[in-house]
């Protein structure tokens, strides 16, 4: 990846409720940062694919299992517990909310991860005009 610098920056248009978009973005940035190893990456991205938009959060955390990762988007589901730390506290509808924002925006969401190596989900919206 080039440094900030030296990329070319351009707009990503799409048409979004503002408040909506903005808390898929809290719970993705949220997850990453309570599943993160201390002192780990975090990396936010947007780019545009043909005419899709896709918003991307990916970590360098714990990861999720291959068994795990098709339910992560269902409402109240966790992660084995036996996999989290006691100080890691949610309700299991942070991903929910992420697909939900993303479906009322004729959208969708994609989940990949690997167990210790980190996590990266994708919002993808259609380009608005």
């Amino acid at each position: 990846m080039r440094p900030a610098s030296q990329r070319k920056w351009s707009a990503c248009p799409i048409r979004a409720d503002r408040q909506r978009l903005q808390e898929a973005l809290y719970n993705l940035l949220d997850n990453a940062v309570k599943y993160s190893r201390e002192h780990g990456e975090i990396r936010l991205m947007a780019r545009q694919r043909d005419e899709e938009i896709v918003l991307s959060v990916s970590d360098d955390g714990i990861g999720i299992s291959k068994e795990d990762l098709p339910r992560i988007f269902e409402r109240f589901y966790r992660v084995d517990k036996a996999r989290s730390t006691e100080s890691i506290r949610g309700t299991g509808l942070g991903l929910a909310i992420v697909k939900h924002v993303a479906q009322l925006h004729g959208g969708r969401v994609e989940a990949e991860s690997e167990i210790s190596k980190g996590t990266t989900i994708r919002v993808i919206l259609p380009v608005g005009m």
